[in-house]
Parts: C-alpha cells; sequence; structure tokens
C-alpha cells in the first residue's frame, strides 16, 4: 500500500517588526545617531516621558540615542540614554544608568566650565561643575553643530550678570603656526559674541619630558581670552609617543567669574628636553591643570589684572585639562 508523506514546512520567522506596538515602531523607525530635538510628548522616549510635562517648554530639549547598531536594536528596547532639558534657569539631564533613571538638576551658577569633545565620530558634551564632579554626555558626532548650539547657550548663561575686564588694548601677537589649532581658533573665533585673542600657544611636536620625566612630543596647547571666558583648547593629553596619532579635540569654556584662584609652578631649566610648566585653575572644587611647555605670561598677567588670588600652595587637581 502507498502512502504519501506531506514535507513538513518550515516555521514562519517570528515577525518580530509588526508584533510591537506602532508607538514603538514608530520610535524604531526614526532611531538612528542623531541627537534629536523633543516637539511633543510622543517623541519623548518612554522611559522619562514623565519628564516631559516639567521641560516641554525648554530651549533645548533633547534626546541622546544609544551607541548601538540599529541591526541589533528592536522596538521597545530603551533606544535613547539621556534627555537634555536647557531652559533660562538651568540644566536637567536625565540619564539610564543601570536600568534606571538618574537625574541632575543644576543652576547656572553651579556650573563651572563646559567642555565640547571629538574623537573622529565620537563627540562628548561635559559639564564641570563648582562641586567638583563631571558630568558627560556622548553621542555621535553628526549632531555635533546642534550639541554645540546647545553648549554655547549654557556658556552664555553662565557668564552671569558681572562686569569683568575688557581685553587689553595690547597683546602679544602671537603667531598660530599649526593647522589644527588655526582651523580651532577660527571655529571658536565664529562660537564667541565677544572679541577673542591667542594669549598662549604651545606648538604640538616638540620633544619633551612628561610628568614621570619619559621622553615625548608635544601634542599642543592653546589658550585664548575673552571678556567673560578662558578657553582652553587641547588635545587631551600635553603629550604622546613619537608614532602615536591624535585625532582628540577638546575645548573647555572656562567662566571668569567662577574662577577664584590660580596656582603656577615653574618646571626646573637645563637638559636636552624640557619639562611642563604646570597652571593650575580652580573653580570652586574644581581644579583644571594646566601643562605649558612655555611660561603662559600673558595669562598669568591676564589673572593679576583680574583680581584672581593666586594659592599659596598647588593642590592636587581633579581634571587634567
Amino acid at each position: 500500500m502507498l502512502r504519501l508523506f506531506r514535507k513538513p514546512q518550515p516555521e514562519k520567522p517570528h515577525d518580530w517588526y509588526h508584533a510591537a506596538a506602532l508607538e514603538d515602531r514608530q520610535e524604531y523607525d526614526a532611531f538612528g545617531p542623531w541627537v534629536y530635538e523633543i516637539s511633543k510628548e510622543s517623541e519623548m522616549p518612554p522611559r522619562f516621558r514623565f519628564a516631559y510635562a516639567k521641560h516641554h517648554g525648554a530651549r533645548f530639549f533633547l534626546k541622546i540615542p544609544v551607541d548601538a547598531d540599529r541591526r541589533n536594536m528592536r522596538p521597545g528596547m530603551d533606544l535613547y540614554f539621556a534627555v537634555l532639558a536647557i531652559d533660562e534657569n538651568g540644566l536637567s539631564i536625565y540619564r539610564l544608568v543601570d536600568n534606571r533613571i538618574v537625574s541632575d538638576q543644576c543652576a547656572w551658577d553651579e556650573v563651572a566650565a563646559i567642555r565640547n569633545g571629538s574623537d573622529l565620530l565620537l563627540g562628548t558634551l561635559s559639564l564641570l561643575m563648582t562641586s567638583g564632579i563631571e558630568i558627560e554626555l556622548s553621542f555621535n558626532n553628526v549632531s555635533k553643530r546642534l550639541m554645540e548650539d546647545a553648549s554655547d547657550f549654557v556658556r552664555h548663561r553662565c557668564a552671569g550678570p558681572t562686569q569683568v575686564p575688557s581685553l587689553p588694548a595690547t597683546l602679544p601677537n602671537i603667531a598660530i603656526t599649526d593647522h589644527f589649532f588655526h582651523a580651532m581658533f577660527l571655529t571658536t573665533q565664529k562660537r564667541s559674541s565677544m572679541p577673542i585673542a591667542v594669549v598662549h600657544f604651545d606648538p604640538p611636536g616638540q620633544r619633551c619630558l612628561d610628568r614621570d620625566g619619559r621622553r615625548r612630543m608635544t601634542t599642543g596647547l592653546m589658550l585664548l581670552a575673552a571678556p567673560d571666558e578662558l578657553v582652553i583648547i587641547n588635545r587631551d593629553r600635553p603629550t604622546r609617543r613619537s608614532f602615536q596619532a591624535s585625532y582628540t579635540a577638546i575645548t573647555t569654556f572656562v567662566s571668569l567669574v567662577r574662577l577664584n584662584g590660580y596656582a603656577f609652578r615653574q618646571a626646573a631649566t637645563g637638559g636636552a628636553r624640557p619639562r611642563f610648566h604646570e597652571l593650575l585653575l580652580r573653580l570652586g572644587g574644581q581644579d583644571l591643570l594646566l601643562s605649558c611647555l612655555a611660561v603662559p605670561d600673558t595669562v598669568l598677567t591676564r589673572l593679576d589684572d583680574l583680581g584672581v588670588a593666586r594659592l599659596a600652595e598647588k593642590a592636587e587637581p581633579s581634571i587634567e585639562a
């Protein structure tokens, strides 16, 4: 007797996209590396939706995506790790940390400095607080312009109403001999609403000794002065090995009204390779340490003219700028 057997049909793969809720699919469809401005409640990531009513009128209301490939994500997952709200009264930052929401509320007088960082596709926005802590948000540099606009809004509010002396009529004519630092100067100049001038420049590629006495090359340092700010531009670390590539660019905007002390330690002279002088800037509980190959005479004079107190002893810094 002949029996016919039907070949079993393979099971259809689970349709995870259409099985998800419409709202989750819409969020997933828009997901990418971009930082988005939130304009309505439905655009708020579900985890952070509780904060919409409080901040929907903010000047900057941004959601920052997780650093993940789209192919590894699914509708209903946490696609955004932070929400940033900036208004006339200060900043509110909500972050997803270890599956829970951590929030920081920052008034303008609590922000000592703001830092923009870039390393190829990685961008960072850091708030250096007068309490000594640092709050950092990372994002894809496709949204660099938007995050810089948010940074500039913060800078102008942190300057405060206090009047500070204008730039001296005569400043040394410091030539910027490096393409990277020249481009960074032009970029910073465009972002500044006040006159800005170069007050110190250490070109990159100079032979030196680091703090541990190892032979290294400098990565460069440029300091810019504005009537209400000191701008620090560097490559994150002051030295590199001879053939080590560096793609990092760091710009730190220091509000002069937060500056309440400085210390300067001059390096010993002599030897085939110079060591770094160290300039410490104190902003409440926040310390910034600058490594300068040449003595920053113009900066020191500027600090004295502003009446910034010279510290008796150089304390250990919390952050190396």
